[in-house]
């Protein structure tokens, strides 16, 4: 009787294309396909990781180069640059502190900042090969304090993006909701290694200008490193102009900072 019940399982498991030792089979079914259909392979089950309750110490602040594979593709890479600015976005001139920059494989430059009680957030975009500045009212959190499995962090994000020639001047705006969500504690195995991280999902929808917005990623942050691995490299105003989603997800090949920081 047992061995039957054992087979009619795991012919349910099979016909529903889950195996009985799925990584994966605690999230929500929609979260797990998406998952498994960007990051074949890439967890292993889940892991020990503590709730974020430090943005700085999940996503550090130093002149850094991270390198992504492509999880289908080894041959392709993204790279992602962590640059230190003279001073901080909206800093008086004279202001102590520096400011830090991150450079997307789209073009994208954001300009971030770490928020008391907020995490670490990106007020304000350029996007070089569309010569846009895109700015975000409140800032978007690239690193968000959303604490315990399950916490959802909702915020309506007003956005302006504006000709680089005459920044003063609106071409396109817009809101996005913007729903930040941290879906626990998972262990990865990525090319540079395994990690202990926190899951986070990120949704996204509205509209700017013509424009409609419905999008979603999923990243793991490693504690000490940043993102480990990704569904989607693009920031919020890239879906606008980047529609295809296949070949965005990437997992952490290597990391190199800068001496000095």
């Amino acid at each position: 009787m047992t061995t039957f019940i054992a087979l009619v399982l795991g012919s349910i498991l099979s016909t529903a294309g889950i195996a009985p030792d799925d990584p994966l089979k605690t999230l929500p079914s929609k979260d797990a396909d998406r998952i498994r259909k960007h990051l074949p392979g890439v967890v292993t089950g889940p892991g020990e990781a503590p709730p974020i309750e430090d943005a700085d110490e999940w996503l550090p602040l130093d002149s850094t180069v991270y390198v992504y594979e492509n999880p289908r593709d080894e041959s392709k890479t993204l790279k992602h640059v962590m640059a230190r600015l003279e001073r901080a976005p909206g800093a008086a001139k004279d202001a102590p502190g520096k400011g830090w920059a991150m450079e997307l494989p789209s073009g994208t430059t954001r300009y971030l900042k770490s928020v008391k009680g907020r995490g670490i957030v990106a007020a304000t975009d350029v996007s070089k090969p569309n010569a846009f500045i895109i700015r975000l009212d409140p800032p978007e959190p690239i690193v968000h304090l959303a604490g315990e499995t399950g916490n959802q962090v909702r915020e309506n994000v007003r956005i302006r993006i504006c000709d680089i020639d005459s920044p003063e001047d609106t071409s396109y705006s817009g809101t996005v909701k913007c729903e930040w969500e941290d879906l626990g504690a998972w262990k990865v195995q990525v090319p540079k290694g395994t990690y202990d991280t926190r899951l986070i999902r990120i949704k996204y929808d509205g509209s700017i200008g013509p424009a409609s917005v419905s999008a979603w990623k999923y990243m793991f942050l490693a504690k000490g490193i940043g993102a480990v691995a990704f569904t989607d490299s693009r920031d919020i105003s890239a879906f606008i102009f980047y529609n295809n989603d296949t070949d965005q997800a990437g997992v952490l090949k290597s990391v190199t900072q800068a001496s000095g920081g």
